[in-house]
């Protein structure tokens, strides 16, 4: 065989030996969900740990800089400066500072890498946004983008209805034992429970999953069933099918008595808890550092805070679940429109340590009752004791668990007019770096203290209302 023929051989089997190496490795990619933009990012995994590129991840976030000089490579972002340096684990910013990462930087043809497992430490530090990875489902949260959803099977006509704090558009097929819904687009999460049984002639359980796909409900049905997307996408109704009426030539039926009236549907529980996430929009709050802002904080407490009293069984509701203004006149009309038993106001700061519990400031009035008409700064009087109640609960609860903790009375607005048991806490790093309040760790720590405390005191302020 001429040379020239061996070589061209030679190059074809090469080349399509890489094609089929190609074509069977599906790429994988992490799917970020952020304020602004829903995007993928590649993943690389060089010497076995998987990295991403910086400039991918931070570009669609805000307004991006970037220069190298062959060893170090700098970032400006949103006007802040970070430093990497190639093949170490060093990050430098000005003057907040960041974790060693878990793995070297890589600089690869002026492009920065940085490990996988370093971006919810990152993101906060550079981007002065929170950051939640899903890593078995590789889906990357920034801010506060998660839609928690809330599931509720109710009667008479037998229905599950799942309410969403933000529009969604699944896919929906209905099979004869299931129903799945499919969120490919949306930041829709669980509430942790998993798989839930029901027992019930019409629902059997649901479970949710999440996968590098997106997300998926299911629910394990009896009966066939109809499917509605309503409240402008806001909620989504499974409901057992009517079952056909058959034809049939009117009989007379003599002496028939009439059937009593159909009993009406049982009201819908009412939640027992309010949380108010403070700030927001354009109230930034507290500069808890050059990158964290306190209304990220509080947002991302009450989250986890909601997902742990809903693991409990305690109904919940948000005054706000995303990044909007809420003057304080609005919280208050919120927590007292409810029917709520308890209101929580959530702060952050970096004054102290711990936790400190406030209540009303507002003087007890002599006479006055929830009945009487009440100026809307005094409101709270006839509910202190109520109050009080609830801060004894969670002071004993955090300090049982080992949180510094305080309690105090205080002007805090919108306190004094909310007609329910009120509280307002603040959460202060336990050490010396205000970043402590961005980590999962000690915000799931503070959560947990809180919920179980809320917990205890079901059936106490449900009586007193």
């Amino acid at each position: 065989m001429p040379p020239e023929h061996s070589n061209f051989a030679r190059i074809t089997t090469l080349l399509l030996f890489l094609l089929a190496v190609g074509f069977a490795a599906e790429p994988r990619k992490i799917t970020v969900y952020a304020p602004r933009a829903n995007y993928q990012i590649d993943i690389l995994a060089p010497g076995g740990v998987d990295y991403v590129g910086l400039t991918d991840l931070l570009e669609p976030l805000g307004r991006l800089e970037s220069r190298s000089d062959g060893r170090k490579l700098s970032f400006i972002f949103n006007g802040a400066e970070t430093d990497f340096e190639a093949n170490t684990r060093q990050v430098r910013t000005r003057g907040n500072p960041v974790p060693d990462l878990p793995a070297n930087f890589l600089l690869l043809n002026g492009r920065g890498y940085v490990p996988v497992a370093s971006i919810v430490q990152l993101l906060p530090r550079i981007a002065n946004q929170a950051a939640e990875f899903h890593s078995a489902s590789r889906r990357l949260f920034v801010g506060s983008t998660q839609l928690h959803f809330t599931a509720e099977l109710r009667h008479a006509p037998s229905r599950l209805v799942l309410t969403f704090p933000a529009p969604v558009n699944p896919s929906v097929v209905v099979e004869k034992s299931r129903v799945r819904l499919s969120f490919r687009r949306e930041p829709v999460v669980g509430n942790g429970t998993g798989a839930v049984s029901y027992g019930d002639p019409f629902l059997a359980g649901t479970s949710f999953t999440e996968t590098p796909n997106g997300a998926e409900f299911i629910a394990n049905i009896l009966q066939p069933a109809t499917v509605v997307i309503g409240d402008a996408g806001r909620t989504v109704t499974i409901s057992a099918q009517a079952a056909p009426v058959p034809s049939a030539v009117p009989q007379p039926l003599p002496n028939v008595q009439p059937r009593p009236p159909a009993t009406p549907p049982p009201p819908r529980p009412r939640p027992f808890v309010i949380l108010d996430a403070a700030h927001g929009g354009d109230d930034p709050g507290a500069a808890l550092s050059p990158t964290l802002l306190e209304k990220t904080v509080n947002l991302a407490l009450a989250r986890r805070l909601q997902k742990e009293l809903e693991a409990r069984g305690i109904s919940v509701v948000l005054t706000r679940t995303a990044d909007n203004s809420l003057s304080l006149d609005q919280r208050a009309i919120s927590a007292n429109t409810s029917h709520a038993a308890l209101y929580v106001a959530i702060h952050a700061s970096t004054s102290g340590h711990g936790v400190r519990l406030y209540t009303s400031m507002v003087a007890l009035q002599s006479g006055q009752s929830r009945r009487s008409f009440s100026p809307w700064e005094l409101a709270q009087s006839p509910y202190l004791q109520q109050s009080s109640l609830a801060a004894a609960a969670l002071a004993a609860q955090c300090a049982a668990d080992g949180l510094p903790v305080r309690r105090s009375t205080a002007p805090l607005r919108p306190l004094n007019s909310v007609t329910l048991a009120a509280i307002a806490l603040e959460v202060a790093p336990l050490g010396s770096s205000p970043d402590e309040l961005a980590t999962s760790e000690y915000q799931q720590s503070i959560a947990t203290s809180l919920a179980s405390a809320i917990a205890s005191l079901r059936g106490k302020l449900e009586e007193a209302q």
